[in-house]
């Protein structure tokens, strides 16, 4: 211990150079902590100074508005394309025309005569000139065309005005002279087939204008014929009713398919 008794130094607080020490330690304190604020306030201003400026070049904060969701335009569905129509050729409708069934060729020439203005329902009409065929009651001339043929026909039927009783030939064309325009007639065959006519002529001929009985061009008739006794008198009961003489009339009523 007496080593560090003798290493230690004693400070004589009296002894004037003390004082000139402890002058120079405060003043060196004194400026250290001069230095020390001003570098720590200079810091501080150079870096408020700094934020600032920055701060202050830097544009004003906008709120960014939200983009606009715009939906895309719905699409407008193609309208949709009719088939093409098929076009029918001349040939074409050619051969739907012959694929139509024909009216079936009866096997009996027969006909039967419906003319409900005359009363007459379901008269036979023979295919036969002859006297007595006539007064049996109707008859078809044989010369004339059939109401199932395909090309222009004119069916002439002939008939008594007033005929014998007990027969479909009494009276069975009396008052044929009262047919009008527009008025029925019907014939069917004897397979069940019925052809329907609607009056379009009414006139009187001779005896001999016997192209009367020939097809009419562009149609198909039916003619219904009967005498009378004259052509101009179609209601007097005189002998021309009975084709008497060159005077005496015939009386045509034409009527067209419909």
């Amino acid at each position: 211990m007496p080593l560090l008794d003798k290493q230690r130094r004693v400070i004589d607080t009296k002894r004037p150079d003390y004082a000139v020490f402890r002058k120079r330690r405060r003043v060196g304190l004194f400026t250290f902590v001069l230095l020390l604020v001003m570098l720590l306030g200079g810091g501080a201003y150079l870096f408020s100074s700094g934020s600032a400026e920055e701060v202050s070049q830097q544009e004003p904060l906008v709120q960014a508005e939200a983009p606009a969701v715009v939906e895309a335009p719905e699409e407008e569905a193609a309208p949709e394309e009719a088939p093409p129509e098929e076009e029918t050729t001349p040939s074409a409708a050619a051969e739907e025309e012959e694929a139509e069934p024909a009216v079936p060729v009866p096997q009996d020439p027969t006909l039967f005569l419906t003319v409900p203005k005359l009363g007459v329902f379901g008269h036979t009409v023979r295919n036969d000139a002859s006297e007595p065929a006539l007064d049996a009651g109707a008859i078809k001339v044989p010369s004339t065309g059939f109401p199932w043929e395909e090309e222009d026909t004119n069916t002439y039927i002939a008939g008594h005005r007033v005929g014998w009783p007990g027969t479909e030939s009494y009276y069975q064309l009396y008052e044929l002279p009262l047919m009008q325009e527009g008025d029925m007639v019907y014939l069917a065959d004897t397979n069940g087939t019925v052809y329907e006519y609607r009056v379009f002529a009414k006139f009187a001929v001779s005896p001999s204008q016997t192209e009367v009985t020939r097809p009419v061009p562009g149609k198909d008739v039916v003619s219904l014929q009967t005498c009378t006794e004259s052509l101009t008198d179609w209601w007097t009961m005189g002998p021309g009713l009975y084709g008497g003489g060159p005077e005496s009339g015939r009386l045509v009523v034409q009527a067209e398919r419909v």
